[in-house]
């Protein structure tokens, strides 16, 4: 990992991120809500605040962890940084945007297509949501590539074929359709296509979800070796504390849309501060 006394900026730079869901959200929405409160959704309006107040920093070769309960908000910050959501407030500064000079929120439909398909990877808890289910294992990576203004042909295959490998995905189901993929065969050629392209920033939402325990195993294993080989740069939620473990360098405490503690992943997990994290770790030892 890169430390943060080793670079002069961050490569993201999140800032008072805010997303509620409603259509008509009022203005006690946010005082009204998050963990003091114990609800997220506003008992004036009825809007759902899914993240109020979020900031963070990544640093290049990072991997930070957001980890918090169902409905904590932290599947909502992936969706906003990869242009799913559109924020209700605040700014996001990417090195690999405008030189960071401005928000990707701020972005044209172009510009968020650029980001999307060149500059950030994402890998969804679902497989089928990051995967053309219709196009063959070594198409869906090929698509990426072409968005990412690949054009020779012997090229491409060639690339699609080394990421295939890189993610243990046996080269003679290249040309087979993922809808016939088990589940974790599936989430590695979604890693594959998110890697294909070499993104600044990957995204990997609940990566181990639904999928069996050994598969589990070999599927984070492939993105602790890759992290390490490629000093990759990387946001992951989930649920699972002992993910986080494995894979993060820091962690970020969701609990009702807001950020309740953050630190090293070593001092959250072995000193919590906040009795909510607390509560994780205990429940998870």
């Amino acid at each position: 990992m890169v430390t943060a006394t080793a670079t002069a900026a961050p490569l993201l730079s999140v800032q008072g991120l805010t997303t509620i869901h409603g259509e008509a959200p009022c203005a006690a929405c946010v005082a009204l809500t998050g963990p003091e409160a114990d609800r997220n959704q506003c008992p004036e309006c009825g809007s759902i605040v899914a993240c109020a107040g979020v900031s963070f920093d990544v640093w290049p070769g990072e991997v930070l962890g957001i980890v918090g309960e169902s409905g904590s908000g932290k599947s909502t910050v992936l969706q906003c940084l990869y242009q799913d959501l559109q924020p209700a407030v605040g700014a996001a500064y990417f090195g690999g945007f405008a030189e960071g000079q401005r928000s990707i929120w701020d972005a044209d439909r172009r510009e968020r297509r650029e980001l999307r398909t060149q500059s950030i990877g994402m890998v969804y808890q679902n497989p089928r949501q990051g995967l053309n289910l219709m196009v063959t294992a070594g198409g869906n990576i090929a698509e990426r590539l072409l968005d990412a203004n690949w054009r020779r042909v012997g090229d491409i295959r060639e690339k699609a074929s080394d990421y295939l490998q890189r993610t243990e995905v046996p080269l003679p189901r290249m040309d087979d359709f993922p809808a016939f993929f088990s589940g974790g065969m599936q989430q590695r050629v979604q890693i594959a296509k998110a890697l294909a392209n070499s993104p600044q920033l990957v995204l990997l939402d609940e990566l181990t979800t639904g999928l069996d325990v050994s598969v589990q195993a070999g599927v984070l294993d492939l993105v602790r070796d890759i992290q390490r080989d490629y000093g990759l740069t990387a946001v992951i939620v989930s649920h699972d504390l002992g993910v986080i473990r494995l894979l993060a360098d820091r962690t970020l405490v969701m609990k009702q849309g807001r950020v309740v503690e953050s630190g090293l992943t070593d001092q959250i997990l072995e000193d919590p501060q906040h009795p909510y994290t607390q509560l994780l770790v205990n429940c998870a030892t």
